[in-house]
C-alpha cells in the first residue's frame, strides 16, 4: 500500500513484551514451576503468543506494538471452552478494523482446539462502526464467505504468516523425527505463523498428543 494512502501515517508505537527464553531443560521437565510470566501467557492458553505478532494490514508493525491487542483485553475460560478477545483500532474510523478482526479470529481458529468458542470484538467506544463490525465477526457464514474470497484470504495470510519458515530448535527437530511427527500439519504452520515459535508446551503437545500423555523419560541430547 502506498504510504500516501495510509489512514494513520504515524501511529503510536509501543514496546512489546520480551519473548520467553526456551531451553532443552524446559522441554524435558514435566512439572516446570509456574511463574508470573507463565500465568499471563500459558494459562491464557498462550493466546497472547498466538496473536501478538500478527502484522498490521497497513504497517510493518505488529498488533502488539500498535497496542491493538493487549493481555488485559483477553478473557479465557478453559473449562467453559470460551475465549473472548477485544482489539482496539489505532483510529476511530479505521477501514481495516474488519480485516484485523478477521485475522485475529482466523489465527485462533487455526491454532486452538476446535472445542473453543472464539469471540473477537472491538473495544467499546474505540471505533465509529464497532457494532456493525462485531456483528460481521460473530456471523459464522459471513466469516466463512470472507475466507473463500481469494483476495481476502491472501491479505489475511500476509498478516498471519512469514514468507520463510522459522528455525526449529535442534532438540525439537530430533524429537519430531523420533516420534515421527516431523510431517505433522501443525509443525509447518507453526514454522510460518507469526507467533513465538519457542513454546515448549506447544511442541510437547504435538509430539506427545497432550500434556497428560507426556513421556518425561524421553531425553534428547543436542
Amino acid at each position: 500500500m502506498d504510504r500516501n494512502e495510509l489512514e494513520n501515517i504515524n501511529p503510536d508505537i509501543f514496546s512489546r513484551l520480551p519473548d520467553r527464553e526456551f531451553t532443552e531443560r524446559d522441554f524435558e521437565v514435566e512439572n516446570l514451576p509456574i511463574d508470573q510470566r507463565e500465568v499471563c501467557i500459558f494459562f491464557s492458553l498462550t493466546f497472547s503468543n498466538h496473536i501478538r505478532d500478527i502484522k498490521d494490514p497497513e504497517h510493518p508493525m505488529t498488533l502488539e506494538e500498535l497496542k491493538v491487542v493487549e493481555l488485559s483485553a483477553i478473557e479465557v475460560n478453559d473449562e467453559a471452552n470460551f475465549c473472548h478477545v477485544q482489539f482496539t483500532p489505532t483510529i476511530p474510523n479505521c477501514s481495516m478494523a474488519t480485516l484485523i478482526g478477521l485475522a485475529i479470529k482466523v489465527q485462533l481458529l487455526r491454532l486452538l482446539p476446535a472445542r473453543f468458542k472464539i469471540d473477537v470484538t472491538i473495544t467499546p467506544g474505540t471505533h465509529n462502526t464497532a457494532d456493525a463490525i462485531n456483528k460481521q465477526l460473530a456471523d459464522k457464514e459471513r466469516v466463512t464467505a470472507a475466507l473463500e474470497n481469494t483476495y481476502l484470504h491472501t491479505v489475511i495470510n500476509e498478516c498471519l504468516l512469514f514468507p520463510e519458515p522459522q528455525f526449529v530448535p535442534r532438540f525439537i527437530g530430533r524429537a519430531l523425527e523420533e516420534t515421527k511427527k516431523a510431517d505433522h500439519q501443525k509443525v509447518r504452520y507453526i514454522q510460518y505463523s507469526r507467533q513465538h515459535i519457542e513454546s515448549y508446551r506447544r511442541w510437547r503437545d504435538i509430539i506427545y498428543g497432550s500434556e497428560k500423555k507426556w513421556k518425561s523419560s524421553l531425553v534428547f541430547n543436542v
